[in-house]
Protein backbone atom coordinates (compact mmCIF):
# COMPACT_ATOMS: atom_id res chain seq x y z
CA UNK A 1 0.00 0.00 0.00
CA UNK A 2 1.70 3.29 -1.13
CA UNK A 3 0.67 7.13 -2.10
CA UNK A 4 0.27 8.47 -5.56
CA UNK A 5 4.07 8.74 -5.58
CA UNK A 6 4.69 5.25 -5.86
CA UNK A 7 3.50 5.39 -9.79
CA UNK A 8 7.02 5.15 -11.00
CA UNK A 9 8.96 2.60 -13.03
CA UNK A 10 11.78 1.91 -10.57
CA UNK A 11 8.80 1.38 -7.60
CA UNK A 12 7.12 -0.90 -9.65
CA UNK A 13 10.33 -3.14 -11.09
CA UNK A 14 11.19 -2.99 -6.73
CA UNK A 15 7.80 -4.45 -5.83
CA UNK A 16 8.13 -6.87 -8.43
CA UNK A 17 11.92 -7.73 -7.39
CA UNK A 18 10.62 -8.11 -4.26
CA UNK A 19 7.92 -10.58 -5.25
CA UNK A 20 5.22 -7.89 -3.18
CA UNK A 21 2.38 -6.35 -5.09
CA UNK A 22 1.46 -2.60 -5.23
CA UNK A 23 -1.57 -0.94 -4.27
CA UNK A 24 -2.36 2.79 -4.66
CA UNK A 25 -4.51 5.48 -5.86
CA UNK A 26 -3.55 6.75 -9.50
CA UNK A 27 -2.13 10.20 -9.61
CA UNK A 28 -4.50 12.72 -11.14
CA UNK A 29 -2.44 13.49 -13.95
CA UNK A 30 -1.74 9.84 -14.90
CA UNK A 31 -2.64 8.85 -18.34
CA UNK A 32 -4.21 5.65 -18.07
CA UNK A 33 -5.84 6.74 -15.23
CA UNK A 34 -7.75 9.68 -17.51
CA UNK A 35 -8.26 7.05 -20.16
CA UNK A 36 -10.00 4.74 -17.39
CA UNK A 37 -12.04 7.43 -15.86
CA UNK A 38 -13.34 8.88 -19.64
CA UNK A 39 -14.25 5.16 -20.37
CA UNK A 40 -15.96 5.07 -17.10
CA UNK A 41 -18.44 7.60 -17.82
CA UNK A 42 -19.88 5.50 -20.95
CA UNK A 43 -23.22 4.57 -20.47
CA UNK A 44 -22.91 0.82 -21.23
CA UNK A 45 -20.19 1.01 -18.45
CA UNK A 46 -20.87 -2.65 -16.68
CA UNK A 47 -20.73 -1.17 -12.81
CA UNK A 48 -21.15 -3.23 -10.03
CA UNK A 49 -24.13 -3.44 -7.36
CA UNK A 50 -23.88 -0.99 -4.90
CA UNK A 51 -22.10 -2.21 -1.53
CA UNK A 52 -20.90 -0.67 1.66
CA UNK A 53 -17.58 -1.36 3.40
CA UNK A 54 -18.36 0.72 7.06
CA UNK A 55 -20.85 -1.13 9.61
CA UNK A 56 -22.60 2.03 10.23
CA UNK A 57 -23.11 5.37 8.09
CA UNK A 58 -20.73 4.15 5.46
CA UNK A 59 -20.41 5.70 1.78
CA UNK A 60 -21.68 3.19 -1.05
CA UNK A 61 -19.18 2.36 -3.56
CA UNK A 62 -19.70 0.79 -7.01
CA UNK A 63 -16.12 -0.35 -9.10
CA UNK A 64 -15.48 -1.50 -12.83
CA UNK A 65 -12.21 -2.81 -13.79
CA UNK A 66 -9.71 -2.52 -16.81
CA UNK A 67 -6.58 -3.55 -17.57
CA UNK A 68 -3.65 -1.74 -19.11
CA UNK A 69 0.28 -1.34 -18.71
CA UNK A 70 2.57 1.61 -17.39
CA UNK A 71 5.93 1.34 -17.76
CA UNK A 72 5.98 -2.01 -19.23
CA UNK A 73 4.27 -3.28 -16.68
CA UNK A 74 0.56 -4.53 -16.18
CA UNK A 75 -1.67 -3.09 -14.09
CA UNK A 76 -5.05 -2.89 -13.15
CA UNK A 77 -7.19 -0.22 -13.05
CA UNK A 78 -9.97 -0.28 -10.22
CA UNK A 79 -12.42 3.13 -11.10
CA UNK A 80 -14.39 3.49 -7.75
CA UNK A 81 -17.09 5.71 -7.51
CA UNK A 82 -18.27 6.97 -3.69
CA UNK A 83 -21.51 8.42 -2.61
CA UNK A 84 -19.76 10.71 -0.50
CA UNK A 85 -18.17 13.53 -1.99
CA UNK A 86 -15.18 14.63 -0.54
CA UNK A 87 -15.87 18.08 1.33
CA UNK A 88 -13.55 19.96 -0.15
CA UNK A 89 -13.68 18.67 -3.89
CA UNK A 90 -17.88 19.39 -3.22
CA UNK A 91 -16.78 23.17 -2.26
CA UNK A 92 -14.07 23.70 -4.94
CA UNK A 93 -16.76 22.16 -7.65
CA UNK A 94 -19.60 24.55 -6.13
CA UNK A 95 -17.03 27.70 -5.98
CA UNK A 96 -16.10 26.63 -9.70
CA UNK A 97 -19.89 26.86 -10.70
CA UNK A 98 -20.41 30.54 -8.93
CA UNK A 99 -17.59 32.01 -10.95
CA UNK A 100 -18.24 30.69 -14.11
CA UNK A 101 -21.82 32.28 -13.54
CA UNK A 102 -20.26 35.66 -12.29
CA UNK A 103 -17.88 35.44 -15.07
CA UNK A 104 -20.80 34.55 -18.09
CA UNK A 105 -22.81 38.04 -16.35
CA UNK A 106 -20.56 40.09 -16.42
CA UNK A 107 -19.42 39.03 -20.13
CA UNK A 108 -23.22 39.42 -21.29
CA UNK A 109 -23.78 43.47 -19.92
CA UNK A 110 -20.06 43.87 -21.53
CA UNK A 111 -20.99 42.87 -24.84
CA UNK A 112 -24.70 43.37 -24.65
CA UNK A 113 -23.97 47.39 -24.10
CA UNK A 114 -21.49 47.76 -26.92
CA UNK A 115 -22.65 48.58 -30.68
CA UNK A 116 -21.25 47.67 -33.77
CA UNK A 117 -21.85 50.05 -36.99
CA UNK A 118 -22.09 46.68 -39.62
CA UNK A 119 -22.64 43.40 -38.93
CA UNK A 120 -19.50 42.15 -40.10
CA UNK A 121 -17.54 43.12 -36.91
CA UNK A 122 -20.90 41.80 -34.96
CA UNK A 123 -20.21 38.40 -36.25
CA UNK A 124 -16.26 38.58 -35.65
CA UNK A 125 -17.25 39.16 -31.99
CA UNK A 126 -19.41 36.60 -31.97
CA UNK A 127 -16.82 34.11 -33.16
CA UNK A 128 -14.10 35.61 -30.92
CA UNK A 129 -16.78 35.04 -28.32
CA UNK A 130 -17.60 31.78 -28.72
CA UNK A 131 -14.13 30.80 -29.02
CA UNK A 132 -13.30 32.41 -25.67
CA UNK A 133 -15.62 31.25 -23.75
CA UNK A 134 -15.49 27.57 -22.72
CA UNK A 135 -18.06 26.78 -19.76
CA UNK A 136 -18.68 24.04 -18.10
CA UNK A 137 -21.76 24.24 -16.06
CA UNK A 138 -23.68 26.28 -18.50
CA UNK A 139 -25.08 26.64 -21.86
CA UNK A 140 -24.41 29.76 -24.11
CA UNK A 141 -26.69 30.85 -27.01
CA UNK A 142 -25.36 33.71 -28.59
CA UNK A 143 -26.34 35.41 -31.75
CA UNK A 144 -26.30 39.10 -33.33
CA UNK A 145 -29.23 41.29 -33.27
CA UNK A 146 -30.65 44.17 -35.35
CA UNK A 147 -30.79 47.43 -33.07
CA UNK A 148 -32.84 50.41 -35.14
CA UNK A 149 -32.57 53.45 -32.89
CA UNK A 150 -33.30 57.33 -33.59
CA UNK A 151 -29.96 59.09 -34.82
CA UNK A 152 -28.44 61.65 -32.90
CA UNK A 153 -27.75 64.91 -34.58
CA UNK A 154 -26.90 68.25 -33.16
CA UNK A 155 -29.21 70.64 -32.28
CA UNK A 156 -33.54 70.83 -32.12
CA UNK A 157 -34.89 68.85 -35.45
CA UNK A 158 -37.29 70.81 -37.35
CA UNK A 159 -40.72 71.00 -37.11
CA UNK A 160 -42.53 68.21 -39.16
CA UNK A 161 -39.07 66.23 -39.83
CA UNK A 162 -39.27 62.84 -40.09
CA UNK A 163 -36.54 61.29 -37.02
CA UNK A 164 -33.67 59.26 -38.88
CA UNK A 165 -33.10 56.07 -37.58
CA UNK A 166 -30.03 54.38 -38.01
CA UNK A 167 -28.86 50.44 -37.19
CA UNK A 168 -26.81 48.50 -34.80
CA UNK A 169 -25.90 45.40 -34.24
CA UNK A 170 -25.26 43.79 -30.92
CA UNK A 171 -24.62 40.75 -29.06
CA UNK A 172 -27.25 38.53 -27.54
CA UNK A 173 -26.46 36.27 -24.86
CA UNK A 174 -28.19 34.07 -22.99
CA UNK A 175 -26.73 31.69 -20.12
CA UNK A 176 -28.89 29.01 -18.77
CA UNK A 177 -27.36 26.06 -15.56
CA UNK A 178 -26.45 23.20 -17.80
CA UNK A 179 -27.91 20.49 -14.92
CA UNK A 180 -27.01 17.57 -16.59
CA UNK A 181 -23.43 19.04 -17.34
CA UNK A 182 -23.24 19.70 -13.00
CA UNK A 183 -24.27 16.26 -12.68
CA UNK A 184 -21.48 14.78 -15.06
CA UNK A 185 -18.65 16.71 -12.99
CA UNK A 186 -20.05 15.99 -9.57
CA UNK A 187 -20.17 12.05 -11.01
CA UNK A 188 -16.59 12.65 -11.79
CA UNK A 189 -15.54 14.25 -8.31
CA UNK A 190 -16.82 11.38 -6.77
CA UNK A 191 -14.74 8.90 -8.38
CA UNK A 192 -10.84 7.60 -8.42
CA UNK A 193 -8.89 5.09 -10.00
CA UNK A 194 -6.68 3.00 -7.95
CA UNK A 195 -3.84 1.54 -9.80
CA UNK A 196 -2.43 -2.06 -8.48
CA UNK A 197 -0.55 -4.85 -9.37
CA UNK A 198 -2.34 -7.69 -7.18
CA UNK A 199 -3.42 -10.49 -9.46
CA UNK A 200 -6.93 -11.67 -9.83
CA UNK A 201 -6.10 -14.34 -7.55
CA UNK A 202 -3.91 -14.81 -4.83
CA UNK A 203 -3.21 -18.09 -2.48
CA UNK A 204 -6.63 -19.34 -3.74
CA UNK A 205 -8.39 -16.43 -2.76
CA UNK A 206 -10.34 -14.18 -5.27
CA UNK A 207 -8.90 -10.81 -5.49
CA UNK A 208 -11.51 -8.95 -7.36
CA UNK A 209 -12.26 -5.19 -7.58
CA UNK A 210 -14.37 -5.26 -3.96
CA UNK A 211 -11.29 -7.22 -2.44
CA UNK A 212 -8.56 -4.42 -3.57
CA UNK A 213 -10.88 -1.31 -2.37
CA UNK A 214 -11.76 -2.87 1.12
CA UNK A 215 -7.42 -3.44 1.52
CA UNK A 216 -7.04 0.24 -0.04
CA UNK A 217 -9.74 1.89 2.65
CA UNK A 218 -8.24 -0.49 5.17
CA UNK A 219 -4.66 1.54 4.85
CA UNK A 220 -6.40 4.27 7.03
CA UNK A 221 -6.67 2.37 10.28
CA UNK A 222 -3.13 1.63 10.25
CA UNK A 223 -1.90 5.16 8.85
CA UNK A 224 -3.93 6.73 11.60
CA UNK A 225 -1.64 4.75 14.64
CA UNK A 226 1.79 6.40 12.94
CA UNK A 227 0.57 9.93 14.48
CA UNK A 228 1.41 8.34 18.16
CA UNK A 229 5.08 7.75 16.44
CA UNK A 230 4.80 11.50 14.61
CA UNK A 231 4.08 13.18 18.19
CA UNK A 232 6.84 15.44 18.46
CA UNK A 233 6.58 14.97 22.31
CA UNK A 234 8.40 11.37 21.54
CA UNK A 235 10.43 12.16 18.35
CA UNK A 236 11.05 16.12 18.55
CA UNK A 237 14.39 15.49 20.45
CA UNK A 238 16.24 12.04 20.55
CA UNK A 239 19.14 12.43 22.59
CA UNK A 240 21.38 9.17 21.32
CA UNK A 241 24.07 9.66 19.74
CA UNK A 242 25.16 6.83 16.68
CA UNK A 243 22.40 5.94 14.36
CA UNK A 244 22.11 2.37 15.21
CA UNK A 245 20.95 3.67 18.46
CA UNK A 246 18.47 5.51 16.76
CA UNK A 247 17.62 2.46 15.19
CA UNK A 248 16.98 0.56 18.38
CA UNK A 249 14.97 3.34 19.50
CA UNK A 250 12.72 3.25 16.44
CA UNK A 251 12.42 0.00 16.89
CA UNK A 252 10.82 0.10 20.74
CA UNK A 253 8.43 2.68 19.32
CA UNK A 254 7.39 0.32 16.96
CA UNK A 255 6.74 -2.49 19.57
CA UNK A 256 5.07 -0.29 22.00
CA UNK A 257 2.86 1.00 19.62
CA UNK A 258 1.98 -2.83 18.98
CA UNK A 259 1.04 -3.78 22.28
CA UNK A 260 -0.79 0.07 22.06
CA UNK A 261 -3.13 -2.02 19.65
CA UNK A 262 -3.16 -5.77 20.92
CA UNK A 263 -4.52 -3.33 24.56
CA UNK A 264 -7.11 -1.46 22.38
CA UNK A 265 -8.12 -4.45 20.69
CA UNK A 266 -8.88 -6.82 23.97
CA UNK A 267 -11.26 -4.11 25.43
CA UNK A 268 -13.04 -3.26 22.53
CA UNK A 269 -14.02 -7.08 22.47
CA UNK A 270 -16.23 -6.80 25.53
CA UNK A 271 -17.29 -3.38 24.86
CA UNK A 272 -20.29 -3.47 22.93
CA UNK A 273 -23.19 -0.56 21.01
CA UNK A 274 -25.48 -2.10 24.10
CA UNK A 275 -23.07 -2.33 26.71
CA UNK A 276 -20.65 1.01 25.91
CA UNK A 277 -18.01 2.45 27.65
CA UNK A 278 -18.10 5.60 29.78
CA UNK A 279 -15.12 7.38 29.02
CA UNK A 280 -14.16 10.85 30.35
CA UNK A 281 -16.98 13.40 30.52
CA UNK A 282 -19.37 10.64 30.52
CA UNK A 283 -19.16 10.09 26.87
CA UNK A 284 -20.50 6.64 25.76
CA UNK A 285 -17.75 5.02 23.77
CA UNK A 286 -18.01 1.50 21.56
CA UNK A 287 -14.61 1.65 20.40
CA UNK A 288 -12.76 3.60 22.38
CA UNK A 289 -9.24 4.37 21.90
CA UNK A 290 -6.48 3.28 23.36
CA UNK A 291 -5.67 6.65 24.41
CA UNK A 292 -9.66 7.16 26.20
CA UNK A 293 -8.88 4.27 28.57
CA UNK A 294 -5.55 5.43 29.45
CA UNK A 295 -7.32 8.77 30.62
CA UNK A 296 -10.01 6.27 32.71
CA UNK A 297 -6.88 5.65 34.91
CA UNK A 298 -4.74 8.47 35.12
CA UNK A 299 -6.08 9.78 38.71
CA UNK A 300 -5.35 6.27 39.84
CA UNK A 301 -3.15 6.82 43.28
CA UNK A 302 -1.41 4.11 45.15
CA UNK A 303 -0.76 5.55 48.84
CA UNK A 304 2.50 3.95 50.13
CA UNK A 305 2.24 3.24 53.55
CA UNK A 306 5.42 2.28 55.94
CA UNK A 307 4.62 -0.39 58.85
CA UNK A 308 6.38 -0.30 62.42
CA UNK A 309 8.28 -3.01 61.03
CA UNK A 310 9.78 -1.32 58.14
CA UNK A 311 7.77 -3.00 55.19
CA UNK A 312 5.93 -1.55 53.09
CA UNK A 313 2.14 -1.34 52.14
CA UNK A 314 0.56 -0.35 49.22
CA UNK A 315 -2.78 0.60 49.03
CA UNK A 316 -5.44 2.88 46.29
CA UNK A 317 -6.40 6.12 47.89
CA UNK A 318 -9.72 5.41 46.65
CA UNK A 319 -11.56 2.25 45.23
CA UNK A 320 -11.72 1.69 41.64
CA UNK A 321 -14.63 2.85 39.38
CA UNK A 322 -16.75 0.16 38.13
CA UNK A 323 -15.33 1.01 34.19
CA UNK A 324 -12.15 0.85 35.77
CA UNK A 325 -12.81 -2.55 36.84
CA UNK A 326 -14.61 -3.78 33.96
CA UNK A 327 -11.70 -2.84 31.64
CA UNK A 328 -9.06 -4.57 34.00
CA UNK A 329 -11.74 -7.72 34.26
CA UNK A 330 -11.87 -8.29 30.70
CA UNK A 331 -8.22 -7.99 30.31
CA UNK A 332 -8.10 -10.99 33.10
CA UNK A 333 -6.59 -8.54 35.56
CA UNK A 334 -7.39 -7.35 39.10
CA UNK A 335 -7.17 -4.33 41.00
CA UNK A 336 -3.76 -6.15 42.40
CA UNK A 337 -1.93 -5.13 39.92
CA UNK A 338 -1.76 -1.77 41.71
CA UNK A 339 -0.75 -2.77 45.25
Amino acid sequence: MADSAAMTRGTLAQTKAANAFLITRGPASLRIGKTALAQADAEDTPWSDPFVLAEKNGAAYRVWETASTYEGHPVRLIVVESSALDQRKGKKLENKRKKEAELLSQEQAQWESRLFSCREDAEQALASLKASLRPRFHRVEASVDEVIRPKKRRGRPKKGAEPEVETRFALRLNAAFDQEAWERARRKAFRFVLVTTVPEEWKGQPMDAKEILKLYKGHISVEMNFAFLKDLFFTDEIYVKKPERVAVLGYLFLLALAIYRVFQRRVRQFITPEQPLKGAGGRKLTRPTGQAIFQLFQYVKVVLLKQPDGQIQRALSQPLTYEQRRILQGLGLDESIYV
